[in-house]
C-alpha cells in the first residue's frame, strides 16, 4: 500500500510549545505580513517514504501529473496499491493511467477519512520539523522540509499503519 497526499507549509511556521525554567514565560517570534508557503507532496508506504517533493506553488493536474510521471510511478513496485483522496488534480484520467501501466492499483480513499490514512501523521511529523527550524525565507523552507522528510524511519511507518488499523508484520 502506497498512500499519497499533498500539504502546505509556509514562513511563518514556529513552535507551538516551548520549554522554559518555572515560572518564567517562554517567549519567540512569529513573523506576521507576507510569508512564503511551499506544497508538499509525499508518498508513504509501511517501509518509509516512497517519494516526497516541495513545489512552489499548489497542486493542480499539471504538478501533480508530474510527481506521479517523474517521482511516484519509477517508484512504485509491481502490485503495489496507490491510496488518494478525492483532490479534483487527483481524478484526472492519466494518472489513473500512469498507476496502472506501472502495474499497480489506483483506490481512491472515502471522503472524510484522514484516520485511514497514515500519511496524516507523517505530515504532522514533517511540519513539527520544520516549525522547529523556523525557516523565514523559501530556500530555507525547503531544506527543512527535505530534512523533515529524511527524518522519516520505516519504525515511524510502521506505528502509523498499524495506528490506522492495518495489519503489520
Amino acid at each position: 500500500m502506497v498512500f499519497v497526499d499533498e500539504s502546505g507549509i509556509n514562513t511563518a511556521m514556529t513552535r507551538t510549545h516551548g520549554r522554559g525554567p518555572p515560572g518564567e514565560r517562554v517567549s519567540g517570534a512569529v513573523p506576521h505580513g507576507h510569508w512564503k508557503t511551499l506544497t508538499m507532496i509525499g508518498a508513504l508506504r509501511l517501509e518509509g517514504v516512497v517519494a516526497a517533493v516541495t513545489i512552489n506553488a499548489s497542486t493542480d493536474a499539471d504538478v501533480f501529473g508530474t510527481f506521479v510521471h517523474e517521482a511516484l510511478v519509477p517508484a512504485l513496485r509491481l502490485g503495489d496499491v496507490v491510496l488518494w483522496d478525492g483532490l479534483a488534480a487527483h481524478k484526472v484520467p492519466r494518472m489513473r493511467e500512469e498507476i496502472e501501466r506501472a502495474q499497480a492499483t489506483l483506490v481512491p480513499l472515502p471522503p472524510y477519512s484522514p484516520d485511514l490514512s497514515p500519511i496524516e501523521p507523517y505530515w504532522s511529523k514533517v511540519k513539527t520539523y520544520v516549525r522547529s527550524q523556523e525557516a523565514r525565507t523559501p530556500a530555507e523552507l525547503g531544506e527543512a522540509a527535505a530534512e523533515g522528510f529524511a527524518s522519516v524511519t520505516a519504525a515511524d511507518a510502521h506505528g502509523w499503519f498499524k495506528k490506522c488499523g492495518y495489519c503489520v508484520h
